[in-house]
C-alpha cells in the first residue's frame, strides 16, 4: 500500500522541500533572536551578565583616555581572543560602538547557527523535515541559554563548530581550515575539538577493518590545526603580565574555588561530574540548555541498530558517525582539562555544548522515524478497515483513527514544541540582560566626573559602573575571577584593603587607603554599615579576617570613619546609594585624628 500523501508530503526530499523547511527554519531563527533584540533594547540601561566582564574595556576604542591604568580593564583586554578583539575594534572604526555591537551581534550568530544546524543534518540525514526539526531544536537551545546573546568569545561557539563541521562533511578542506583559523582566534577552546575530530576520521573501518586514510589531505588538515594548537600554546599575549595560571594545589585551598565561592569549583559528590554547580566541573553546565523533545536523540542507537531498515532509516549517510567522533572527543577533552585543571581552562566547556548538539542532530532523525512508525500504524488501520468493510461500524472507526490520530500526534507535536514549550520556559529566551535603567541617575553622575576617576566600593553595583559609567573601579564581584595567580594577588588585596578602609575606626588607615590607590569617589550602599551587610554576602565572606573584622566593628557599635564621613562628603545621594569624594573624606579623616 502506498504510504499515507501527508506522510509523502511532509517527508518529501525535492529542492522545493527543502527551501520551505529551511525557509521556516529561518523564520523561527529571527523570530527568536528578535525576541532577544527586544530585550537588548528595552532601555538605554541595558546589558548582558558576561557583557560586564568582556566589553566595558572596549570603551577604549572610543576613547583612549578611558580606563587609565586600569588592572581590570588591562586584564580582561589581554583575555580577549585577538579574532574577538579585532572585530570590536574594526567595527567601532566604522562609528559602530561595541555596545551595540554586543547587542546586535547575537541576532545574526544565531541565524548563522541555525542555518549552518540546516545543512550539517542535510549531510547526516538528507531529509528536510529533519533537519527542519533539527534546527529548529537547535534554536531553542541556544536561546535557552545566554551563549549567544553574551556576544562574548564563546558566543561564536556554535557558528564555528557546525561550520567546521558541515564543511568536514562536505570535504571542502580550504573551507575546514579556515573555519579552524576562526576557531582559534575568537574561541580557542573550539579548536581542540575540531582537531580531535580530524584525527579521529584518519582512521577508517572499510568492511569492518582498520586502516589509516590515504588521501594526503586529510593529513594536511589535521597538520594545520596541530600547527593553530601549538601557536597558541606559545603565544601568551599580555596574560604573562597577570602571572601564571592557577594550579588545582592552589585552588584548593582557595575560598574562591569553594562550594559558594565567586569561581565555585569544587564538591565532594556526584553532582561534581554531572552538573558541577554552578556547572564549571561536570559534564553539563548550568546555563546549557537542552530542550525536553531533545533526549528523545538518545534512541537514535537503537533505531540505527535494529535490523528492521525502514525506508527512512536508511537514508541516514555514513556521516552520521561524526555525532559518535564528536562525543569521544568531548569526553577525551573533558578528562584531559580535569587532569591539567584550569591549563585547558574549565571542563564543562568540552562536554556540554557538544552533547547539545549531538542532541538535537539526533533527535531530528529520530522524531522522523517515530513519525514513519506511527503513520505506518495507521496505514495498517486503514486496510484493516478495508477488511473489515467499509461500511461496517468498525471498519469506519478503524479508517478514521488510522488516517487521523497519525496527523494529530504530528500537529500535536510542532505545535507543542515550536509554539507552547517556549511559554512555558521562564523569561524565553534566556539572555541574562539586565535593565538597570533605575540606576540612570547614578551613572549619569559618574559620567561627569573626570576620565581618570577611581571608583571604591563594596556595593553589587560596582560591577555596572564600568559598562555604564565609562569610569575604573578599584574591586567589584563580577570582575573577581581568580584563575591568574598576579591579577588576583592584586584583587584580593584591594577588597581586603577596602574592607578594612570602610569599617576602621582609625582615621590614617582610610587616608593611607585612598592616598595608596589614588581613589575619587567611595559608593556606599544605604545599608552598607548594618550589621548584616558583610556577613550577608558570600562574596566578601571570601575575604578573610577582614570580612569577620568588619562584621564585628559593627555589631560592636562602633563607627567607622567613612561612615561619620557620610554627612560631610557626599556629592550623590539617593535612597539606594550615597557617594563620597575621596579628598573630603582624607580631609575629614586627618581632623578626625
Amino acid at each position: 500500500m502506498a504510504p499515507s500523501p501527508i506522510f509523502a508530503l511532509l517527508t518529501e526530499r525535492s529542492r522545493r522541500s527543502r527551501y520551505f523547511w529551511l525557509g521556516l527554519s529561518m523564520v523561527f531563527a529571527v523570530i527568536y533572536g528578535g525576541l532577544a533584540l527586544q530585550q537588548a533594547f528595552a532601555s538605554d540601561y541595558v546589558v548582558q551578565d558576561d557583557a560586564r566582564q568582556h566589553i566595558f574595556w572596549m570603551q577604549r576604542f572610543l576613547d583612549s583616555e578611558l580606563f587609565p591604568d586600569d588592572l581590570i580593564a588591562d586584564y580582561f583586554q589581554a583575555a580577549a581572543p585577538i579574532g574577538y578583539e579585532w572585530l570590536y575594534r574594526s567595527l567601532t572604526m566604522l562609528g559602530i560602538t561595541p555596545d551595540w555591537v554586543s547587542k546586535v551581534l547575537p541576532f545574526f550568530l544565531g541565524v548563522i547557527t541555525v542555518g549552518y544546524g540546516f545543512f550539517l543534518s542535510l549531510e547526516i540525514f538528507p531529509l528536510p523535515l529533519g533537519a527542519f526539526i533539527s534546527s529548529a531544536l537547535l534554536n531553542q537551545a541556544i536561546w535557552g541559554s545566554d551563549e549567544i546573546s553574551s556576544a562574548t568569545p564563546r558566543a561564536f561557539l556554535y557558528p564555528l563548530l557546525l561550520a567546521f563541521l558541515y564543511y568536514l562533511l562536505r570535504q571542502v578542506r580550504w573551507r575546514s581550515g579556515l573555519v579552524l583559523v576562526l576557531q582559534a582566534i575568537f574561541y580557542p577552546p573550539i579548536i581542540l575539538i575540531s582537531v580531535g575530530v580530524l584525527v579521529l576520521r584518519l582512521a577508517q573501518w572499510p568492511k569492518g577493518r582498520l586502516r589509516l586514510s590515504h588521501d594526503w589531505r586529510d593529513y594536511g588538515l589535521v597538520a594545520a590545526g596541530m600547527a593553530l594548537i601549538l601557536a597558541l600554546a606559545l603565544y601568551t599575549g599580555n596574560l604573562s603580565e597577570f602571572g601564571s595560571i592557577v594550579s588545582r594545589a592552589e585552588a584548593q585551598t582557595m575560598p574562591e574555588f569553594q562550594p559558594g565561592g565567586r569561581n565555585a569549583f569544587f564538591r565532594s559528590d556526584i553532582a561534581f561530574w554531572l552538573d558541577g554547580y554552578p556547572g564549571r566541573s561536570g559534564i553539563f553546565h548550568r546555563r546549557t540548555s537542552i530542550p525536553v523533545t531533545s533526549w528523545v536523540g538518545l534512541l537514535l542507537p537503537w533505531f540505527l541498530w535494529s535490523p528492521a531498515k525502514t525506508p527512512l532509516r536508511r537514508l541516514v549517510t555514513p556521516h552520521v558517525r561524526v555525532l559518535g567522533q564528536l562525543l569521544v572527543v568531548s569526553f577525551g577533552l573533558f578528562m584531559l582539562a580535569h587532569l591539567l585543571l584550569f591549563e585547558l581552562h574549565l571542563p564543562s566547556r568540552y562536554t556540554s555544548h557538544t552533547i547539545r548538539v549531538v542532541l538535537v542532530l539526533a533527535a531530528g532523525m529520530v522524531w522522523v522515524f517515530l513519525f514513519e512508525a506511527l503513520f505506518k500504524w495507521g496505514d495498517r488501520w486503514v486496510r484493516s478497515s478495508t477488511a473489515s468493510g467499509r461500511s461496517h461500524p468498525s471498519g469506519q472507526l478503524k479508517r478514521l483513527l488510522g488516517q487521523s490520530l497519525p496527523l494529530l500526534f504530528v500537529a500535536a507535536f510542532f505545535i507543542a514544541t515550536f509554539f507552547y514549550y517556549p511559554l512555558f520556559l521562564n523569561n524565553y529566551p534566556k539572555t541574562a540582560y539586565y535593565n538597570l535603567a533605575d540606576s540612570s541617575e547614578l551613572y549619569e553622575f559618574f559620567q561627569q566626573q573626570p576620565k581618570d576617576s577611581l571608583i571604591a566600593s563594596l556595593s553589587n553595583e560596582a560591577s555596572n559602573l564600568p559598562s555604564f559609567a565609562g569610569r575604573s573601579i578599584l574591586v567589584s564581584e563580577e570582575h573577581g575571577l581568580a584563575y591568574h595567580t598576579e591579577y588576583y594577588r592584586q584583587f584580593r588585596q584591594r577588597v581586603i584593603d577596602l574592607l578594612n578602609a570602610q569599617y576602621t575606626t582609625d582615621p590614617a588607615v582610610v587616608a593611607a587607603f585612598i592616598q595608596q590607590y589614588g581613589v575619587d569617589f567611595w559608593l556606599l550602599d544605604h545599608h552598607a554599615f548594618a550589621p548584616t551587610y558583610v556577613s550577608d554576602s558570600q562574596w566578601m565572606r571570601q575575604f578573610q579576617p577582614a570580612a569577620d573584622q568588619a562584621t564585628e566593628h559593627v555589631a560592636q557599635g562602633q563607627v567607622p570613619i567613612v561612615s561619620q564621613a557620610v554627612p560631610s562628603c557626599s556629592v550623590f545621594q539617593s535612597d539606594r546609594w550615597t557617594v563620597l569624594d575621596a579628598d573630603c573624606v582624607v580631609r575629614f579623616a586627618q581632623s578626625a585624628s
